[in-house]
C-alpha cells in the first residue's frame, strides 16, 4: 500500500492583495501604469485649467495682543476690570472681533457699501451658466415644495405683516436698507478670518479681498474699530459707575443716620448690666458647675456600686457568687466558704457523699452561704438610701444653675442686641465712607486706555492667498494618484483567478509544479502542438513539462508510487488537454515510452476513429485502439465511440487490468479526465492513478473553483502531487517570481 500526502489545513487559506511582496505590488503599478499616469495628467490639467480661471484673491494680517499689564495710576481695577488671561477670554475677544457690531463700524467708515464686492445690488445683474441652471431646477420643483408647505413663505410673511398691532410692522424702505445691511455685513464677515495664535496672548487678524490694498485698509481698520470700542466700552462702564455711586450715596448717608439713631434708643430703654456684674454672674455659673459635676460623680459611683453588687447577687454558680464586691464580712465569709470546699473535696476523694460527715460539712456550706446572701442584702439596703440622697443633692443644684442661667441669658440678650446694633451702625458708615471716597476718584477721571494693542498692522499683500497654484497641483498629483491607484486597486480585486503561483500554493496547499507560459492558440491547437514542440524542443514552453515530469518523479521515490498519471481541471478551456499532449509529446521526445489515454469520453475533441470505448465495451482489438508514433516512443488512445454512460467504461475492471498492464510496459502512463467540477469521471479514475496534478488557468479560474476540485479529489483519496499554472503571461513583473524568473529575463532565453 503506497504512502498518500495529505495536505496540512493550516497550509491551505485564502490568498489576495495582503500576500503579495513588494516588488509584486511593484510590478502591478508598472503593469498598470498607463492608468495612474492617465489619471495624473487628467488632474494635473484640471489644476492647470482652475489656476488659469479662479479670480486671485489677497490676504492681508494685522495682529493684536491682548496685554494683562496696565499702568496704574490710581486704583480703577476695582471700578474696571480687565480681563482674565484664559483661552476662554481669548475666544471670547475673538469673537467680539468677528461681531455685526464690529462690522457695521469698518463698513461704514471705509463706505464698503458702495463697492459691488460686498453690496450685491450693485453687481452686474449677468446671471451664469450655473445660475441658469440653480433656477431651472429650483423653477422645477417649486409646485412640489409649494403643494408640501401649503403656502408660500413670501404669503405667510405678508400675511404677518398685515396683522393688526404686529411689532414687526416695518414701512418697505427700511426693510429693504435692513436687509440690505445684513447681506453687506454677511458678505464682510465671510472674508474675515479671526483666530488665537496658538498658547498666546496674540490674535491674528486677516482679511480676504480680490484688491490687495483694500485688504490691507479693512484689517487695519477691524483692528483699530476693535481697540476703540474697548476703549468705548470702558468709557461707557466708569459712567455708568459715578451715576450709580451718585445716586448710592444719598441712599447710604440715611442708613447712616437710622442705625446710629437706633444704638441711642436701645441704651435709653434698657437697663444694661454693667461688666463687673457679668464676671461675678460667671463665677457663680462656675462654682454651681464644679457642684453639680461633684454630685453627679457621687451619684455615678453609687449606682456603680450598687450594678456590681446586683450582679453578684445574680450570678449563677458558687465561685461567681459576690465576686467584686466591697464587703469585709463577705470576703471572710468567702475565705470560710473555699476552706469548707476544700475539705469537702479532701472528704469525697474517700467517703461517699452520703457520710454523715461530707453532710455535715455541706450544711456548713449552705449557711456560710445565706449569711453572704443576707449581707449583700444589707449592703443593697444601704446602698439605695445612698443613691437617694446623692439624687435629692443633685436636683438641688440643677435648680440653682437653672436660675444663675436664666439670669446670664437675659444679660447675653441684651449686651448681644446692643453689639449688633453697633456693628449695624459701624457698617454702614463704612460703606458710606468707601462709597464717599470711590465717587471723589471717579468723578475726577477720564479713561481712554484699552487692555489690548495693535501688535502690528497689516501690510499691502504682494501675492495671492488664494489660489494657491503649488498646493493646487500637490493636491492633483497626490488625487490623481490616488484615484489611479484606487482604480488599480480594484482591477486587481476584479481578477478571479490567482494572480502568481504562491498564491494558488497558498490557497491549495500543494506545491506549483510549474507554471506553464502562454503561447499563441495556432501553436497549440491540434497537429500544430506536435510541430512546436519538434521544432522548438528546448523553448520555454516545453522546459515548463518537463519540470513537471521531474517534479513527480521525485514525489513518486518519496512515497513509492506507481508512474499512472491523472491530469484534471476545475473547468473546460484551462489548457488541460494542451497540457498532457504537450507533457507527453516532451517526455516520448526525449527518449521516454508514453501512454496518452484520452479519457474524456463526453466532449473530446479527438473522436475520430476506435478507441477506449471500443477496447472496453466492444472487444477491439488493442492494435487498432492504441496509436503509436513512428518518430517518438509515443503511445495515444483517444476516447473512442461515444457511449450513453462513460461510466461503464471508466469503472469497467477491464480498464482498471489495463492501466495496471501499461504502467508496466510504459515509463508513464497519462490519464487525460474531464474538469472535476463538470462530471464525476475524473473522481472515478483518481482510483486507478498513483498521481494527480489539477490544471489551473492563470487570472482566469476562480479560486472558489479551485477549492472545491481540491477538496473532491479528497474525498476521493486521490494523491494530489501539485498543481500547475497554465497559459500565465510573462511581463516584466514576472522576474520577481521565482517560478517564472528563467522564463521572464532575457539573459536566460539563449537557453531556450
Amino acid at each position: 500500500m503506497t504512502m498518500r500526502r495529505q495536505a496540512a489545513p493550516e497550509a491551505r487559506g485564502e490568498a489576495g492583495l495582503m500576500s503579495l511582496s513588494l516588488l509584486q505590488v511593484l510590478g502591478v503599478v508598472w503593469r498598470r501604469k498607463a492608468i495612474i499616469l492617465a489619471c495624473l495628467v487628467v488632474a494635473l490639467s484640471a489644476a492647470i485649467i482652475a489656476n488659469g480661471v479662479i479670480a486671485p484673491r489677497y490676504t492681508a494680517t494685522a495682529s493684536i495682543i491682548v496685554e494683562p499689564r496696565q499702568q496704574k495710576v490710581i486704583e480703577i481695577e476695582s471700578v474696571i476690570s480687565n480681563l482674565p488671561m484664559s483661552l476662554e477670554t481669548m475666544q471670547s475677544e475673538v469673537q467680539v472681533i468677528k461681531s455685526p457690531t464690529v462690522a457695521r463700524r469698518v463698513v461704514d467708515k471705509l463706505g464698503l457699501a458702495a463697492l459691488a464686492e460686498f453690496n450685491p445690488s450693485l453687481a452686474a445683474n449677468d446671471p451664469s451658466l450655473l445660475d441658469e441652471v440653480k433656477a431651472a431646477v429650483k423653477g422645477a420643483f417649486k409646485p412640489v415644495i409649494a403643494w408640501l408647505k401649503g403656502e408660500s413663505g413670501s404669503a405667510q410673511a405678508l400675511s404677518l405683516a398685515q396683522a393688526p398691532g404686529a411689532t414687526w410692522d416695518l414701512p418697505p424702505e427700511e426693510t429693504r436698507r435692513n436687509w440690505g445691511e445684513t447681506r453687506i455685513v454677511g458678505r464682510f464677515l465671510a472674508n474675515l478670518d479671526v483666530a488665537v495664535q496658538g498658547a498666546s496672548r496674540v490674535i491674528k487678524l486677516s482679511y480676504t479681498s480680490s484688491d490687495p490694498l483694500l485688504s490691507q485698509q479693512i484689517a487695519n481698520a477691524v483692528a483699530r474699530a476693535y481697540i476703540d470700542d474697548q476703549v468705548q466700552l470702558k468709557a461707557e462702564a466708569l459712567a455708568g459707575a459715578n451715576s450709580f455711586l451718585g445716586g448710592r450715596i444719598d441712599e447710604l448717608r440715611a442708613d447712616v443716620e437710622a442705625a446710629e439713631r437706633a444704638v441711642e434708643e436701645f441704651r435709653e430703654t434698657t437697663p444694661i448690666i454693667s461688666e463687673n456684674d457679668s464676671e461675678l454672674l460667671a463665677e457663680q455659673i462656675f462654682a454651681v458647675n464644679r457642684k453639680k459635676i461633684e454630685a453627679q460623680l457621687e451619684l455615678d459611683t453609687v449606682n456603680e456600686r450598687l450594678s456590681r453588687l446586683r450582679a453578684a447577687m445574680n450570678a449563677r454558680g458558687d465561685t461567681a457568687a459576690f465576686e467584686g464586691v466591697a464587703s469585709t464580712v463577705i470576703d471572710e465569709l468567702r475565705l470560710e466558704e473555699m476552706r469548707l470546699r476544700q475539705e469537702e473535696s479532701e472528704l469525697l476523694s474517700t467517703l461517699g457523699p452520703k457520710h454523715p460527715k461530707v453532710v455535715t460539712l455541706r450544711s456548713e456550706l449552705d449557711k456560710r452561704q445565706q449569711q453572704m446572701l443576707e449581707e449583700a442584702q444589707r449592703l443593697l439596703s444601704s446602698l439605695q438610701n445612698e443613691k437617694d440622697i446623692a439624687q435629692q443633692r443633685l436636683a438641688s443644684i440643677r435648680a440653682s444653675q437653672a436660675g444663675l442661667q436664666q439670669d446670664s441669658d437675659a444679660l447675653n440678650a441684651a449686651q448681644i442686641r446692643l453689639r449688633a446694633l453697633q456693628r449695624e451702625a459701624e457698617a454702614t458708615r463704612e460703606v458710606f465712607q468707601s462709597f464717599l471716597n470711590r465717587y471723589k476718584e471717579t468723578s475726577q477721571l477720564t479713561y481712554d486706555q484699552a487692555q489690548s494693542r495693535i501688535l502690528s498692522l497689516a501690510s499691502i499683500p504682494t501675492a495671492p492667498s488664494f489660489p494657491k497654484t503649488k498646493l493646487n497641483y500637490a493636491v492633483a498629483v497626490v488625487l490623481g494618484g490616488g484615484i489611479g491607484g484606487l482604480i488599480v486597486l480594484l482591477l486587481e480585486l476584479a481578477v478571479p483567478g490567482f494572480r502568481s503561483p504562491e498564491e494558488l500554493q497558498l490557497a491549495a496547499g500543494l506545491p506549483v509544479l510549474a507554471v506553464i507560459p502562454g503561447v499563441s492558440r495556432a501553436k497549440v491547437r491540434g497537429p500544430a502542438l506536435e510541430r512546436f514542440l519538434r521544432a522548438e524542443p528546448n523553448s520555454a514552453f516545453a522546459e515548463a513539462h518537463k519540470g513537471v515530469y521531474a517534479a513527480l518523479r521525485v514525489d513518486r521515490r518519496a512515497y513509492g508510487l506507481g508512474n499512472v498519471l491523472l491530469v484534471t481541471s476545475s473547468a473546460p478551456n484551462e489548457g488541460k488537454s494542451v497540457f498532457s499532449e504537450s507533457l507527453c509529446t516532451s517526455l516520448a521526445g526525449g527518449g521516454l515510452n508514453v501512454l496518452r489515454i484520452d479519457c474524456d469520453l463526453r466532449a473530446s475533441k479527438a473522436r475520430e476513429g476506435l478507441g477506449l470505448s471500443d477496447y472496453i465495451l466492444s472487444d477491439c482489438p488493442l492494435e487498432q485502439v492504441v496509436q503509436s508514433d513512428d518518430d517518438t516512443p509515443l503511445s495515444v488512445i483517444r476516447p473512442g465511440t461515444k457511449v450513453g454512460d462513460p461510466h461503464m467504461v471508466l469503472g469497467s475492471p477491464k480498464l482498471a487490468k489495463f492501466i495496471a498492464a501499461a504502467a508496466r510496459q510504459y515509463d508513464l502512463v497519462c490519464l487525460d479526465a474531464p474538469p472535476v467540477l463538470a462530471v464525476s469521471d475524473a473522481a472515478t479514475l483518481a482510483e486507478l492513478a498513483d498521481q494527480t496534478v489539477v490544471v489551473v488557468r492563470w487570472r482566469r479560474t476562480p479560486r472558489r473553483f479551485v477549492a472545491t476540485t481540491l477538496e473532491r479529489l479528497r474525498r476521493g483519496r486521490a494523491h494530489l502531487s501539485g498543481v500547475v499554472m497554465t497559459q500565465a503571461k510573462l511581463t516584466r513583473s514576472a522576474k520577481s517570481n521565482p517560478y517564472m524568473v528563467g522564463y521572464a529575463d532575457r539573459s536566460f532565453r539563449k537557453y531556450y
